[in-house]
C-alpha cells in the first residue's frame, strides 16, 4: 500500500476516530484528485467526518497533484505553498485549504 493510500485508508480515517471534534472545527468538504492513486472525498460538515474513495459531487475545495507530489506533502506540509508556485500541487480554495493543518 502507498503512503497515499495508507493517508486516506488508515491515518486520516483513525485520527477523526480519536478526534471526534475535528471534523467540526474544519467544516468543509474536500476533494483529493490524485494522478497515479485515484480521488477520495474527506466530509468534514457532518459527525466525525468520512473519507471515501471516489469524488464528491460539491466539495468546497479541490486539491490536484500527483501521488509524488502528495507524497512530499505528507512527509513536509510546509513544502506545499512551493508545490503549488511551482504549478506542481492545484487547489481551488486556498482558504479552505489552510484548514487541513488540521488534519496533517
Amino acid at each position: 500500500m502507498s503512503k497515499t493510500q495508507a493517508f486516506f485508508n488508515d491515518y486520516l480515517p483513525g485520527k477523526l476516530l480519536a478526534n471526534p471534534d475535528l471534523a467540526g472545527k474544519v467544516d468543509q468538504i474536500f476533494q483529493f484528485d490524485i494522478e497515479g492513486a485515484g480521488s477520495y472525498s474527506v466530509d468534514l460538515t457532518v459527525g466525525q467526518g468520512s473519507v471515501t474513495a471516489g469524488r464528491h459531487d460539491s466539495p468546497d475545495c479541490t486539491i490536484s497533484c500527483t501521488e509524488e507530489v502528495f507524497e512530499q506533502v505528507l512527509e513536509d506540509p510546509t513544502s506545499a505553498m512551493t508545490l503549488m508556485s511551482a504549478g506542481q500541487l492545484t487547489v481551488s480554495n486556498l482558504m479552505a485549504a489552510m484548514s487541513l493543518q488540521k488534519i496533517f
